[in-house]
């Protein structure tokens, strides 16, 4: 006996990958407070707090009064999981580079230092967390800058 099976469009929760190009990845700038998302470490450094949100950016918190800390700005920085700082430079990885942030101004930063391919082992082909169903990156359609979480429907690749 033969029989025809036909496949259902199952639809589940996974990643599917954002992309753009190179020069949007190493974009750096500063932007309004946003909320935290995937938060990550903390630095604190004079009277700030840094707070990673792993892959986007960092936070800026004010935390003079550690009774009140205010959110002050978001740096955004693509790719980003770490960060250092010594005399008013941020250190922090901006996908495969290393780069050089001045904060003497906190209110106006300047990347003043990069360094190129630093970090080869970043691998933007799969999202950051594993055990989930993801749509397969298609390098065609340019450099994954991110992941975002949608429905989607028959993935293919699961990590």
């Amino acid at each position: 006996m033969v029989a025809c099976m036909k496949k259902n469009n199952t639809e589940i929760l996974g990643y599917a990958p954002v992309y753009g190009s190179l020069t949007e990845l190493t974009n750096i700038q500063s932007e309004s407070p946003k909320p935290f998302i995937n938060a990550g470490k903390i630095y604190k450094y004079l009277n700030y707090t840094f707070q990673i949100d792993n892959g986007e950016g960092i936070h800026v918190i004010n935390s003079t009064d550690p009774l009140n800390p205010q959110k002050i700005s978001f740096i955004k920085v693509k790719g980003c999981s770490e960060i250092s700082i010594k005399n008013n430079i941020l250190y922090t990885d901006n996908h495969v580079d290393l780069v050089g942030i001045d904060i003497s101004n906190i209110n106006t930063i300047q990347v003043v230092s990069r360094l190129e391919k630093v970090f080869p082992g970043v691998n933007q082909e799969y999202p950051p967390i594993e055990g989930i169903f993801f749509e397969c990156a298609d390098p065609a359609k340019g450099v994954v800058i991110g992941w975002t979480q949608k429905m989607l429907t028959n993935p293919k690749c699961k990590r």
